[in-house]
């Protein structure tokens, strides 16, 4: 999946796009689509898209419609609807999206929060019992493994 290979969502016109070479610090607040392949240090906030080229380099507070990245961004991101790391992006932080698509060589190190709706999604229980012997008078004596999605393997 390429950055130019597929579709946009609904704005496909791009608002603003800070070039290579180009270095800002502060807050960018902006609605429609902006591209970033320069340096940004601070807080971005939209309800927009925000595309980072290859040669981006974002540290600080990033809260977005939605993401694609094929650049380094470090600090906290929080998507609304859809994040995309194409495989030159690095993420190192923390992640809050719906929807996360990850592509084969990009790298994130850091926690990744999965959300419904910008509602943070109950933790799965997953258990497994692998042959050891049960405590319990009661348990079950075949190895179970479970996850939270209610799938058994026996």
């Amino acid at each position: 999946m390429g950055l130019f290979g597929s579709k946009q969502s609904d704005n496909t016109e791009l608002n603003a796009f800070l070039g290579v070479g180009t270095e800002y610090k502060g807050k960018l607040d902006f609605v429609g689509t902006v591209r970033i392949d320069g340096q940004f240090e601070g807080e971005i906030s939209t309800d927009g898209d925000l595309i980072l080229g290859r040669k981006a380099s974002i540290i600080g507070k990033i809260r977005v419609g939605r993401l694609t990245s094929c650049g380094r961004i470090e600090g906290e991101v929080t998507v609304k609807e859809r994040a995309v790391l194409e495989k030159t992006s690095v993420l190192n932080g923390s992640l809050s999206t719906p929807a996360l698509v990850v592509e084969q060589g990009a790298v994130m190190e850091g926690n990744i929060v999965m959300t419904k709706e910008g509602v943070a999604a109950g933790a799965k229980v997953v258990a497994a019992d692998f042959g050891a012997k049960a405590t319990r008078d009661d348990a079950p004596e075949t190895p179970i493994a479970k996850t939270g999605s209610g799938d058994s393997i026996l």
